[in-house]
C-alpha cells in the first residue's frame, strides 16, 4: 500500500489550563492539557478526519506549501479598553 506524508499548519494557543490546536485548511481542531498532548491529539484527529475523506470519495485539502508566515504586530491604542473574557 502507497503512503503519502501530508502536511498541514497547526496553530495552538494557550486557553485555560489546555492548549487548542486548529487545523485552518481542514477546518478542525483538537486539544490537550499539554503542548504535547494537544500535538498528539490533533494528530490523531487530523488522521481521522483524513480517512472520513478517503472513505467517502471526498476530496482532501491540498497539503499545506512552507509559504505561509505566522507574525504579530503591537498597536497603540488611547483611552480605556474593555476586554472580552
Amino acid at each position: 500500500m502507497k503512503t503519502t506524508v501530508l502536511r498541514y499548519h497547526v496553530i495552538f494557543r494557550k486557553e485555560g489550563k489546555n492548549y487548542i490546536a486548529d487545523v485552518p485548511t481542514l477546518g478542525i481542531s483538537d486539544f490537550g492539557s499539554s503542548l504535547d498532548s494537544a500535538k498528539k491529539h490533533v494528530q490523531k484527529a487530523i488522521e481521522c478526519h483524513i480517512d472520513g475523506l478517503v472513505k467517502t470519495n471526498t476530496e482532501v485539502p491540498a497539503p499545506d506549501t512552507n509559504d505561509y508566515f505566522l507574525s504579530t504586530t503591537e498597536v497603540n491604542i488611547s483611552g480605556p479598553l474593555h476586554f472580552a473574557n
